[in-house]
């Protein structure tokens, strides 16, 4: 019974020790929580130079560095010429338009889809109006060099009459001649309706008469008789249009290279030009007058003149410049830094900034070649 007791004590002291070791463990863990040691532990992990970057990181670079001055300029398609039926003869009726406000036309490409009308006997007509004239005119000219050559032997015969026939010569063949002028005029007169009636039989399209961009359509219905030369629209010629920057600008002068964008939603067009005159040319280099003028030759024709162009003018043009991402550049109360990765950790250095473009920034002193830097 003794040792029982015993036995007995010895298990509730060591089971007293136990719990006694055990809260103490358990308030240190609370008090660790509370006093941010888990904070303390989260922050050396994103510090830590084994755990991997959270941020981003670009290799400084050498390269062409570029800023551009940019404007909206206007450009002048003043030559422009029209769309019509160039059809003299015959009923033209509109079918459809095979073309659409915006189109770049070559000459003789369709216009419009159309049905012609002729009278089937007047071409009758004029086949045996022409034949006719025609023998006419072989029987006449036939007995005129007929006489002619007799007039001519007896002259050459001498003799008496040698005068008289040298007369009557010079006589028939004046009055021949404007005879033969006459009556081929006639013939050529009738033949032109004839071969414009059948011309027009096998005429299906209304074609360009220049090269250029539709600018306006009329609006017809189908069976809509276009009368002969009748206006049908109107298109542009941009291979002769000039840009101008009305007003001038600082940046604009005689000789600068200049580029032309448009975006139509569809695709980018560029095309390089140079300035070449303003309306005050009293003034050079700056050439700051009423209007800058633009000379971009016959390129111009691969633009929508419906769409608006924007200029670019280099101000700016550095070869071998350091140049980093715009977004890897910051500021504070100090000036322009960057934030370098040195051995996997972020130092920050204060650099001089030549300037910047759309992409990258210009870095003239504070890093170098090939240095890490990190971008938020």
């Amino acid at each position: 019974m003794l040792k029982t007791k015993k036995r007995l004590t010895a298990l509730l002291l060591i089971v007293g020790l136990a719990v006694t070791a055990v809260i103490p463990s358990s308030r240190s863990a609370v008090y660790a929580e509370e006093g941010g040691a888990y904070d303390d532990l989260y922050m050396e992990a994103l510090t830590n130079t084994t755990a991997k970057s959270l941020y981003k990181t670009e290799t400084v670079r050498k390269g062409t560095f570029s800023i551009y001055y940019t404007t909206m300029p206007r450009p002048d398609y003043d030559d422009y010429s029209y769309l019509y039926n160039m059809i003299p003869v015959g009923d033209v009726e509109f079918v459809s338009y095979m073309s659409k406000k915006g189109d770049w036309l070559e000459v003789g490409d369709p216009v419009c889809k159309i049905e012609v009308k002729v009278d089937e006997a007047r071409i009758a007509e004029l086949e045996g109006d022409i034949q006719k004239e025609e023998d006419m005119l072989n029987t006449y000219a036939q007995t005129c060099e007929e006489l002619l050559d007799k007039y001519d032997r007896m002259y050459q015969s001498g003799g008496s009459e040698a005068e008289l026939a040298k007369l009557l010569y010079d006589r028939l063949k004046l009055e021949y001649d404007e005879e033969i002028k006459k009556r081929r005029e006639s013939i050529d007169a009738l033949q032109s309706e004839y071969d414009g009636l059948k011309m027009a039989q096998v005429m299906t399209e209304i074609p360009a008469t220049a090269p250029g961009y539709v600018l306006h359509l009329e609006s017809f219905v189908k069976g809509r008789r276009i009368e002969p030369y009748g206006f049908v629209g109107v298109m542009y010629r941009p291979d002769a249009a000039t840009v101008k920057v009305e007003g001038g600008s600082d940046y604009l002068r005689y000789g600068l290279n200049a580029q032309l964008v448009q975006n139509d939603g569809k695709v980018t067009r560029t095309v390089d030009g140079m300035v070449v005159t303003s309306l005050d040319s009293s003034l050079p280099p700056s050439l700051i007058g009423k209007a800058t003028v633009f000379d971009f030759g016959d390129r111009l024709r691969e633009f929508n003149p419906q769409k608006d162009v924007i200029l670019k003018v280099e101000r700016v043009h550095m070869e071998n410049a350091l140049m980093v991402p715009n977004k890897a550049v910051y500021n504070d109360s100090h000036g322009d830094y960057v934030l370098v990765s040195v051995n996997g950790k972020k130092t920050r250095r204060y650099v001089l900034v030549g300037g910047s473009n759309d992409n990258d920034t210009w870095i003239v002193n504070g890093i170098g070649e090939g240095d890490s830097v990190i971008i938020k």
